[in-house]
C-alpha cells in the first residue's frame, strides 16, 4: 500500500494543478469537482485496502483527462508517468516499459523529465529480472545529484542478487561517501563474501578483504569466524582464539558456533584451565545451552560424571531448554538401575533427541524466517545477521 500511495504523488501534484487552473465557467467546474470526487473516492478504495479498484479508478481519471485534453503539455509528462507506475505495480511491466520508453525517447520533454523516465525504466527492468538493464540504467544516473543515493543503493541490490561482490563493494563506497548515515552492515558482508571467493586464490586479498569488513563494522561475527578459522588451518591457535573469543564482544549470540574450534585451540595449547575460564565466561556474558553442554563436557572429563550431573542438574533449573534437558535424561539413564525405568529413560532421551534434529536450528529476528543451517543473508527478508541461532534467542532447543 505504501508503494501505492507514494505512486499517486504525482496524481496528488496534477490534481493540485489542475484545481489552481479552474477557470469561472460553470462547466469546468463541474469537471474539477468530479475529478476531485474521483480522486478522494480513489483513495478511500486505497485506504480501504482495495487496491485494484484504486488502481482501475484512477488509471480511468488520467486516461480520460488526457482523451479529453484537460491535461497541460507539462502535466501530460506526470500523468503517462504515472501510468506506467501504476502498471508496473500490477505486474504489467510490458506495459510499463513501452510508456517509460515513449516519454524517454519523446524530444518534446526536457532533460530532468527524461531522468525520472530512466529511473523509472530501471524499476521496470528491476521488476521483469532483466538486471543487466536496469544496471545500466542506474549507471547512467550515479552522475546525477538528485539521482545518486537512489541509484547507487539499487546498485547494490543487483550486485548482491548476481553476486558480483567487487561490484557491490565500489558501489557502497561510493553511497558511503555521499550519505554517511548508511548501514554499514551490509558493506561488511560484501567484503566477506569476496573474501570467500578469493581464498584459494589469493590470501593476501582474502585477508585484506576480511580486515576491511572489520574497519566498516567492527561488530562483524563473520569476519572474526572467517579469520579464525583461516589461523586455525595455518596452526597459529593464539591467533585464531583471539578472533573467535572476541565475539564474546561483537554479538555472543553466535558463539555457540565456534565452540568447538575454541576447545580445539586450547587442547593444540595443552592449557585446559584457558578453555574452562573461556566456557565460563561465556556464560556469564550470554547463558547459551551449546555453552551448557561444552561446560558439562569438560567437568564430566575433569571431575567425573556425578560433578557433571550436578553442574548440568543447576544450569537446568536456571535455564530450562531441551537441549540441557536431552543430556540430563543421559545422565539420569546412566544411574538408573536396569529395567523398565532405565528403559523408559532411554526412550525418553531418543525422543528428545529426535525432536531437537527435526527443529530448525535458526531463525531470522526480523521476519521469522527458520533454517537448519547459518546463513547471513535472510533469503526471505534480504536482511544481513538476522538469523541466529534458536538457542542463543529463546532456549527453545
Amino acid at each position: 500500500m505504501l508503494e501505492l500511495l507514494f505512486l499517486l504523488l504525482p496524481i496528488a501534484a496534477l490534481y493540485g494543478w489542475y484545481m489552481g487552473q479552474r477557470s469561472a465557467k460553470k462547466d469546468q467546474e463541474t469537471v474539477n469537482n468530479k475529478f476531485s470526487r474521483e480522486y478522494v473516492t480513489g483513495l478511500n478504495f486505497l485506504l480501504s485496502n482495495q487496491q485494484e479498484k484504486a488502481v482501475d479508478l484512477f488509471l480511468s481519471m488520467l486516461q480520460k483527462q488526457e482523451s479529453e485534453n484537460q491535461i497541460s503539455t507539462e502535466s501530460q509528462f506526470e500523468a503517462e508517468l504515472t501510468l506506467g507506475n501504476l502498471f508496473r505495480s500490477r505486474g504489467e511491466v510490458d506495459r510499463a516499459l513501452r510508456i517509460h520508453q515513449a516519454l524517454e525517447n519523446n524530444p518534446d520533454y526536457s532533460f530532468e523529465q527524461k531522468l525520472l523516465a530512466k529511473q523509472q525504466l530501471a524499476k521496470d527492468f528491476m521488476a521483469a529480472g532483466f538486471y543487466d538493464r536496469a544496471e545500466n540504467y542506474y549507471i547512467s544516473l550515479v552522475d546525477e545529484p538528485e539521482f545518486a543515493k537512489h541509484s547507487l543503493s539499487q546498485l547494490t541490490v543487483i550486485y548482491q542478487k548476481t553476486r558480483e561482490w567487487k561490484k557491490a563493494i565500489n558501489a557502497s563506497e561510493k553511497l558511503l561517501k555521499i550519505s554517511p548515515e548508511t548501514d554499514k552492515i551490509p558493506l561488511s558482508h560484501f567484503y566477506c563474501e569476496y573474501a570467500q571467493a578469493v581464498k584459494f586464490e589469493d590470501k593476501i586479498a582474502f585477508l585484506e578483504a576480511l580486515n576491511k569488513a572489520l574497519d566498516y563494522y567492527p561488530q562483524s561475527t563473520r569476519a572474526s569466524i572467517m579469520l579464525g578459522d583461516f589461523y586455525l588451518e595455518q596452526e597459529e591457535f593464539i591467533k585464531a582464539l583471539g578472533y573467535f573469543e572476541q565475539i564474546l564482544q561483537q554479538d555472543p549470540d553466535y558463539i555457540s558456533e565456534v565452540i568447538g574450534r575454541v576447545k580445539q585451540c586450547y587442547v593444540a595449547l595443552n592449557d585446559h584451565n584457558g578453555y574452562e575460564l573461556f566456557l565460563i565466561k561465556a556464560n556469564q556474558v550470554k547463558h547459551n545451552s551449546s555453552v551448557d553442554i561444552a561446560l558439562t563436557e569438560f567437568i564430566e572429563e575433569k571431575d567425573g560424571i556425578n560433578a557433571a550431573h550436578s553442574k548440568l542438574y543447576q544450569q537446568l533449573s536456571a535455564y530450562p531448554s531441551l537441549i540441557t534437558f536431552h543430556r540430563f535424561i543421559r545422565y539420569q539413564a546412566d544411574f538408573a538401575e536396569e529395567g523398565n525405568g532405565k528403559e523408559s529413560l532411554v526412550l525418553l532421551h531418543n525422543m528428545v533427541g529426535n525432536q531437537i534434529k527435526r527443529g530448525f536450528q535458526y531463525r531470522c529476528l526480523n521476519c521469522g524466517y527458520q533454517s537448519y543451517r547459518l546463513m547471513w543473508q535472510c533469503p526471505s527478508c534480504n536482511q544481513w545477521e538476522k538469523i541466529k541461532p534458536v538457542q542463543s534467542i529463546d532456549g527453545l532447543i
